[in-house]
């Protein structure tokens, strides 16, 4: 394991670079970014150390991986144009009524179903939530429909322009200030840009060689970490997590709001250079959640 320095626009970045084996004893070298700051002799220890329990970790459960992807392209496979119509239609209610519950919407289960599936608003809840709501399955299905497309800046915007549509003014665009998400203090405003770009590079370079559930968890802890909008980090994050698994032919991981404790520790332990506490709790929900589709 070594480091390696790029400069980018006069600001210098730093990156791991680890060398690991991969199919047909062939050696890969595969980057992780680090950040603006080299780092010490002590800290190349400990990520030394967290890069071979994620190895553990995938070593460990590599066949059910193979197991929920298999049995998720057989369900889907299988399934009447209905019964892939009724899927899709739980899954988007689902998951809009956790990842809005998550960041302090007050519709109910209830409220979401009737507003999604029948048009129906909710009596005596706030527009903003209402709206929200609608919105973020439009932006699912933006998601899904476009699995096609490569993960680029536009389409991070486009997610999040549909998100905040008739809610805020700076829908579609990153933010423009500073802000402050409990004790974390993301980067400044003028360094969003760059950033992004540095997150998508980091991406595609890496895509081919990463399990798809290791990748998903560090551009979704490293996308949060950045926090580039004012607000809709977390919804938008979640929704490029899934981007990112189902682009891969595996089932999308809805994370549930009754455990997003949970997920709010694991994020806090992936800013310090952890990853693990964050595969384990995806890995927790993929298998649970497979248990509701086959």
């Amino acid at each position: 394991m070594f480091v390696r320095k790029k400069k980018v626009n006069g600001r210098e970045y730093y990156y791991l670079v680890e060398s690991t084996r991969i199919a047909d004893n062939k050696w890969k070298k595969i980057e992780h970014y680090i950040g603006l700051h080299a780092p010490e002799k002590k800290d190349l220890v400990a990520y030394a150390k967290e890069f071979d329990k994620v190895k553990l970790f995938f070593a460990e459960k590599k066949k059910i991986f193979e197991e929920i992807k298999e049995k998720y392209q057989k369900k889907i496979k299988n399934a009447t144009k209905d019964e892939l119509f009724q899927m899709e239609t739980e899954v988007v209610t689902q998951f809009t009524y956790d990842t809005n519950r998550i960041e302090g919407s007050s519709l109910s289960y209830k409220d979401t179903k009737m507003l999604l599936e029948e048009g129906i608003s909710p009596r005596e809840k706030p527009l903003r939530d209402i709206k929200e709501t609608e919105n973020h399955k439009k932006a699912f299905l933006f998601m899904k429909d476009n699995l096609t497309q490569e993960m680029s800046k536009e389409f991070i915007l486009e997610l999040h322009k549909l998100l905040k549509e008739n809610v805020t003014e700076d829908a579609g665009k990153f933010r423009t200030g500073q802000v402050r998400v409990g004790m974390l203090i993301p980067i400044r405003a003028e360094m969003i840009e760059t950033e992004i770009q540095n997150l998508l590079e980091w991406y595609h370079e890496n895509k081919k060689d990463l399990e798809p559930l290791e990748l998903a968890a560090e551009f979704h802890c490293a996308f949060e970490r950045l926090h580039p909008f004012f607000d809709g980090n977390g919804r938008v994050g979640r929704l490029l997590l899934n981007f990112v698994l189902l682009k891969e032919k595996y089932p999308l991981i809805n994370i549930q709001n009754k455990n997003k404790r949970r997920y709010y520790t694991a994020l806090k332990k992936a800013d310090n250079g952890n990853i693990v506490p964050m595969l384990k709790y995806l890995f927790s929900e993929m298998e649970q959640q497979m248990k509701s589709w086959v």
